[in-house]
């Protein structure tokens, strides 16, 4: 058993030191023990999403826009609604970023999620999504753009969302716009589809920042 945890760990470790790279450390800090006390299984479940949000091909097929080919079991007009079920969370969550109450974001999200990085609850990540209000009141998103849906490999009713859509935050002194990437990792549930792991980056050619 001391082993596993050695290992698992030591992809912990990997996971982190990748997801750094691209993450305002200052304002996010993981807490070690945290990991330490979470259960093994916990720890292995993490690893994956952190390794399917950051986009690792290993874990994911891809599918063409809305349409899933590879769902077995499952008719073509199934697999269809599926894709267009899962993309409009995706859109619904975007959207409901312009609105001045967290929860409107929070409530697409599963009671533990993998947000930004870290393993949080459902309040957790509504905290971060305050932060993000508090730091940009203002902010209009567009629709989102070239969507693509994968199967999750070995995991049932699990799968990956992807695509871009343009931003424009300010505040009373700044203004920041441009395009992002967004990954959603999501279950589905009949009626009921939660997001279980959420990661966004910055088009970095697209990003204009100014101050009044």
């Amino acid at each position: 058993m001391a082993q596993k945890y050695e290992i698992a760990f030591r992809e912990l470790d990997f996971v982190k030191k990748r997801l750094r790279s691209v993450k305002d450390s200052e304002d996010r800090v993981i807490d070690d023990k945290n990991w330490i006390y979470m259960p093994f299984s916990n720890v292995l479940r993490v690893c994956l999403l952190a390794a399917i949000v950051s986009g690792s091909d290993a874990y994911c097929l891809e599918q063409n826009h809305r349409t899933l080919h590879r769902t077995s079991g499952k008719t073509n007009e199934e697999k269809s609604a599926i894709a267009s079920d899962l993309i409009s969370v995706v859109e619904q969550f975007i959207e409901a970023g312009q609105t001045a109450d967290p929860r409107n974001r929070s409530k697409y999200l599963a009671a533990r999620v993998f947000y930004h990085g870290h393993a949080l609850t459902q309040g957790q990540a509504e905290g971060e999504i305050l932060s993000l209000y508090r730091r940009w009141p203002t902010r209009k998103y567009g629709p989102l753009e070239e969507p693509e849906i994968f199967q999750i490999p070995k995991k049932r009713d699990v799968y990956k969302v992807t695509g871009t859509y343009e931003y424009e935050l300010s505040n009373l002194n700044e203004r920041l716009s441009g395009k992002s990437k967004i990954t959603c990792i999501l279950e589905h549930g009949g009626s009921r589809n939660r997001i279980i792991g959420l990661d966004e980056n910055l088009i970095g050619d697209t990003t204009k920042y100014s101050r009044y």
